[in-house]
């Protein structure tokens, strides 16, 4: 558009000259000489004429391309701008997540050495002491999510030829041998016509981490019903869907289900850090994917990651 409105003035600009001096040429073989007031023959003045309205025109274009080029450096600007913060906000984030796992990490080894010893010389009370020593453990394992994702990003990604359906049916037997009823509900589908979803270039390690956990969460939170796992291509992306038939989330809870210890108000009763679905997003925006939820308070959830296929 910007380009049509530039040739369009340029057009504009040279039709006065060119009419004008067309008049001037008639006027001139037509032997008029006439002088106007100001000493200046009659053609001579109709081409003058003719350049300066044909100036208007130049001068919009010269004004409209300036005009541009300062909205365009304008909105370099603030992107620009806006990448630097969120990239310091990231690192300084980072930082912070490193600092927490420092700081928490040999106060948490001494509690629970102490409740252990506790709990070894004084009898009475050892109930208490375990439940001490479960509390800083759970503290631990979360100080250890933490660490993993500050870590996540900024790791650089050990890429080879992962094939999905095979690291699906992988998942799916670890997740049934560990825990028997929730395998048992477990359906696993591959798409393969028209085209299968072919093998892809990916961090083996991470995405077998990401994949675990959303198997994970679909067997805690449905204690029955059926748990689909399903794997397609679509538009040059590798697509999984993950439902189940649980008891979803609540609407309010949707928007920050990816943040860091973000837990459904409907889930507080399960065990839990609130880091596996962070760790998720984590690892499929640094394949360059992505990950969505749908879910229904009631009626289950679907969680879907999509990871781009480079041919």
């Amino acid at each position: 558009m910007t380009d049509r409105r530039g040739v369009a003035l340029g057009v504009a600009s040279a039709v006065p000259v060119g009419v004008c001096a067309l008049a001037a040429g008639v006027m001139t073989a037509a032997g008029d000489q006439r002088l106007l007031a100001i000493d200046l023959a009659l053609p001579g003045a109709v081409v003058l004429a003719g350049a300066l309205v044909s100036a208007v025109p130049a001068i919009m274009l010269v004004i409209h391309r300036t005009r541009r080029r300062e909205r365009a450096r304008m909105q370099k600007a603030v992107a620009d701008a806006a990448a630097q913060a969120a990239q310091t906000e990231h690192a300084n984030h980072q930082r912070f997540l490193a600092r927490l796992d420092h700081e928490l990490k040999n106060p948490l080894t001494a509690i629970r050495a102490t409740a252990a010893a506790a709990a070894a010389q004084d009898g009475s009370s050892l109930d208490e002491w375990r439940v001490v020593d479960t509390q800083a453990t759970k503290l631990s394992a979360l100080v250890r999510d933490l660490r993993k994702l500050a870590e996540l990003e900024t790791r650089p990604l050990e890429l080879e030829m992962v094939d999905l359906e095979q690291v699906l049916s992988e998942a799916v037997a670890a997740l049934a041998a560990h825990n028997p009823a929730a395998g048992a509900r477990i359906a696993l589908t591959v798409t393969r016509v028209p085209w299968p979803v072919p093998p892809l270039q990916a961090d083996l390690d991470l995405l077998s981490l990401a994949i675990d956990n959303v198997l994970s969460n679909a067997a805690k939170y449905s204690a029955q019903g059926p748990i689909e796992v399903r794997l397609r291509e679509q538009d040059g992306w590798a697509v999984i869907d993950v439902a189940d038939a649980g008891r979803g989330i609540p609407a309010g809870d949707l928007p920050t289900v990816f943040d860091e210890l973000a837990r459904a108000q409907n889930a507080r009763d399960v065990t839990g850090s609130g880091i596996g679905l962070t760790l998720v997003a984590a690892v499929m925006r640094h394949h360059g994917g992505d990950v969505s939820i749908r879910s229904a308070e009631g009626a289950g959830t679907v969680l879907t990651l999509r990871l781009p296929i480079r041919r």
